[in-house]
């Protein structure tokens, strides 16, 4: 069984409680811990990632869960918790941002608007979770000015070179349904692989110049 990511979080209380939750929910789970590899010097707790990943196929039953949870803790907000002064406009549009938001403030739109006279049927949902799909779904606006780096830096042997030709070539997203796409357009993935049989070779170079020649 693959799994992918699900949620990230800023803390490990956060995680360990979804993960929790879903094996409760008998929805199998991973749990990892992204620790920031900075100096310690300059590192800090803030730079700390805690990801919960889960098989794609179960994406849509942990979003009820979670949501189904959340409704729990709603009664006991603050009365000047921020959503509360939030539009209609405004609290539509967490609800069509989702993955931009947390699980509770999510719930919270729908209950507020439901609370101003504003129905949101599951209907509605689903529509405005499929049109932000596909929004995600494209690729990333073209990095011009990553590609000229990535090959100035794999023409003169650096580093570099090799990491952005490696992510533009690879790198993917997961969508809110739990599927992974490429995140750069294809044009700019042969322009990755470029970049990175191009450092290959000016590394080779430079390492038998510097050493033979």
């Amino acid at each position: 069984m693959e799994f992918v990511t699900y949620r990230k979080y800023p803390n490990q209380e956060s995680a360990i409680y979804v993960v929790n939750l879903l094996k409760k929910n008998d929805i199998a789970n991973e749990f990892i811990e992204n620790k920031s590899t900075l100096d310690a010097n300059f590192s800090s707790s803030l730079l700390d990632e805690f990801e919960v990943k889960i098989a794609q196929e179960d994406f849509v039953k942990a979003d009820e869960i979670i949501v189904k949870d959340s409704e729990e803790y709603l009664k006991t907000l603050p009365q000047d918790y921020y959503l509360y002064s939030f539009s209609n406009e405004e609290l539509k549009e967490i609800i069509e941002k989702r993955d931009e938001w947390n699980d509770l403030d999510y719930t919270l739109a729908i209950n507020l608007l439901k609370s101003r006279g504003v129905e949101i049927t599951e209907q509605e949902i689903l529509e405005v979770k499929n049109k932000r799909i596909e929004e995600l779904r494209k690729p990333e606006k073209r990095s011009t000015i990553w590609i000229n780096v990535g090959y100035c830096s794999a023409i003169l042997g650096g580093f570099l070179g090799f990491v952005i030709g490696y992510l533009l070539l690879t790198q993917k997203k997961t969508l809110p349904n739990g599927e992974r796409i490429f995140a750069h357009t294809l044009e700019d993935r042969k322009h990755g692989k470029k970049i990175l049989y191009f450092g290959m070779f000016f590394f080779m170079f430079y390492i038998f110049y510097y050493f033979v020649v």
